[in-house]
């Protein structure tokens, strides 16, 4: 199954990172945060990437949590 291409967005000025599948963002504690990809959609501005980059490409963002955008099946109970 081919992964799908993950899109950026800014939540009030925070990052969020999402697909047709799953969305996460990271708020004010530096923590990413698995969020509805309806609201990444809906209510954050979707941005390209490169306006991503220069949104929060300066700022120290922790890496993504290993189950973030893993390929595969994933447990809707996890």
């Amino acid at each position: 199954m081919p992964t799908a291409k993950i899109k950026y967005a800014s939540d009030d000025g925070f990052a969020v990172r999402f697909t047709g599948r799953e969305a996460w963002a990271c708020y004010a504690d530096n923590r990413w945060r698995e969020i509805s990809v309806t609201e990444a959609v809906c209510k954050c501005g979707v941005l390209t990437e490169q306006a991503y980059l220069e949104q929060f490409g300066h700022r120290h963002l922790p890496p993504l949590p290993d189950a973030a955008f893993c390929s595969g099946w994933r447990s809707p109970l996890v």
